[in-house]
């Protein structure tokens, strides 16, 4: 038995007693792909409260940073989202897509309000979201839950919302996390695009990047459009990658409300007059409703204003 085993055996034991030698003379080599695999990782979500003053509001800030060296060696340009409390989800989705390198990489900023979900947070948006007052009767929305405003304006607070954004919760950022302050982003959807285009026409600098889904440019006999008008005939430059969408049945659901021509008459006016700096492009989304079109404008929108990855940490490239 043991004349049988010995061939068998011995080459095996002398394999490995090779391989342990190897180990030794070259630890570098032996330990490089562990390395490279732990530099690093996915920051957790963190949650901030942030109160403004002059709106009377605490907001609740998700911050979502994307895969990065563990060492905070690297700084990512900031995308601010609102209506938060219905986008961090797909915000995940970002952030899966960056990993894979399809998307490049940024931190994500949702912007939200202390409730559960986004249809407690109704009426807040309506505040925040639009610029001017509409002077047909509010909403009603027979849900339990939805957070009342008990004091302040009930509608039109763009301009104060702004001055949030502004002058609160970007210098927040921008001193606890790593950041590229210069090179900032918007995306909202519905109410969330018309702020994005208020932004786009009274404060441009604000961002450079904008994604605006299904503008509800009907807001308040569609003041929006006297806004960009004005800047028009004031300005001859906008420094601003923007991309613009709707779903393809939006208006086939609400054709009061004209969220495809309304688009596509904007995309007209923005072309109309040469902008120096303004990359502008207009997608209709086929086949595609009003709240469905939020999760494909996360994807081809961001990647419009944003680009693909320029490398991937994961093959082993330098980032």
């Amino acid at each position: 038995m043991k004349n049988f085993l010995s061939p068998i055996v011995w080459p095996l034991i002398s394999a490995g007693v090779f391989l342990m030698i190897l180990g030794i003379m070259n630890p570098g080599r032996a330990t490089e792909t562990t390395k490279g695999a732990a530099s690093y990782h996915f920051p957790p979500i963190k949650t901030h409260k942030l109160t403004s003053g002059k709106i009377g509001q605490t907001y609740e800030i998700r911050v979502l940073v994307p895969v990065s060296k563990k060492n905070g060696s690297e700084k990512f340009p900031v995308l601010y989202m609102t209506d938060a409390n219905g986008g961090i989800p797909l915000a995940e989705t970002a952030r899966t897509m960056q990993t894979a390198s399809e998307l490049s990489r940024f931190i994500i900023v949702g912007i939200g309000y202390p409730v559960d979900n986004i249809f407690q947070s109704l009426y807040l948006r309506q505040r925040d979201l639009t610029p001017n007052v509409m002077t047909r009767k509010r909403y009603p929305f027979p849900i339990e839950g939805i957070e009342e405003i008990t004091s302040g304006k009930k509608m039109g607070g763009a301009p104060e919302f702004l001055d949030f954004i502004q002058n609160e919760l970007k210098p927040f950022i921008n001193a606890n996390y790593n950041s590229i302050p210069d090179d900032s982003g918007y995306f909202g959807t519905s109410l969330g695009g018309l702020f994005g285009l208020y932004v786009l026409f009274n404060a441009p600098e604000t961002f450079n990047r904008y994604v605006i889904g299904s503008p509800a440019i009907w807001w308040g006999d569609e003041i929006i459009f006297s806004q960009a008008k004005k800047f028009l005939e004031n300005n001859d430059a906008l420094k601003a990658n923007v991309y613009m969408a709707v779903g393809g049945i939006e208006e086939i659901a609400d054709p009061n409300k004209r969220y495809v021509s309304n688009v596509y008459k904007m995309d007209a006016l923005l072309r109309s007059k040469p902008l120096t700096g303004l990359t502008l492009k207009t997608a209709l989304f086929p086949d595609i409703g009003h709240t469905s079109a939020l999760g494909i404008l996360h994807s081809r929108g961001l990647r419009a204003v944003f680009g693909a990855a320029r490398c991937s940490p994961f093959q082993g490239q330098i980032c």
